[in-house]
């Protein structure tokens, strides 16, 4: 993780949260991985208490884990979490996307169109981690067009540890082909009237992400064996 200095002193813990969850979130910390204090003191540049506050409120999001007497590791993937967490993401976007169809269709066909069209220049240029956040933006769009505070504070729950996953399946070319592929459909079928077609693409696309996850459970499994 990169050294940052955290400037406001009023809301130093809930700097530190979002400076662990942005490198939990990119990747800089890997699946299980450990979170010494220590460390990130001296990265972060501020003392313990706020940093043990911010790995706290991590905790309650399921992107950090502690355990007594060893500390706080980065969350780790269970199949039966994978599963659940697909079931979750695709009941939660698939209401979301209904809804801001309903309600703002064609503003979330412009947002789309724009996140979209930067989606495919940062992926030619092989800007990894700002396609990933437009990827992040893709769907983020269905909650802030479906006007739903309530949908959109329920899918927050697991948003950080999605943005995580997402991080970890889409590393390689080839994922991050099939996945643009995957986004210019559902696109598409919205603009075309195909909200059914667009529907069925995002289905596929979550529910392909569990049969990644679940590489990902077997090679966790055997770097911690």
């Amino acid at each position: 993780m990169e050294s940052t200095t955290i400037k406001r002193p009023a809301a130093l813990s809930e700097g530190a949260a979002d400076a662990i969850r942005k490198a939990i979130i990119e990747g800089e910390f890997g699946l299980g991985e450990a979170l010494p204090e220590a460390q990130l003191t001296k990265r972060l540049g501020i003392s313990k208490t706020p940093i043990r506050e911010g790995l706290s409120l991590l905790s309650r999001e399921g992107l950090v884990i502690s355990f007594p007497q060893r500390g706080f590791f980065v969350f780790t993937l269970e199949r039966e979490g994978v599963t659940q967490l697909c079931d979750f993401r695709h009941a939660m976007e698939s209401l979301a996307l209904d809804m801001a169809l309903q309600h703002n269709r064609d503003h979330l066909i412009a947002d789309l169109e724009r996140i979209f069209a930067e989606m495919r220049t940062t992926h030619e240029t092989g800007n990894f981690k700002r396609y990933l956040e437009l990827d992040t933006a893709f769907h983020a769009a269905f909650f802030e067009r479906a006007e739903n505070p309530y949908v959109k504070a329920a899918y927050q729950m697991a948003a950080s540890k999605v943005a995580t996953i997402r991080t970890h399946l889409s590393r390689g070319h080839l994922r991050t082909d099939l996945s643009l592929s995957e986004h210019g459909a559902i696109l598409q079928g919205l603009k075309d009237g195909q909200d059914r077609k667009a529907r069925a693409v995002l289905k596929k696309q979550i529910y392909r992400g569990s049969e990644v996850y679940e590489e990902l459970v077997t090679e966790t499994e055997a770097t911690s064996g």
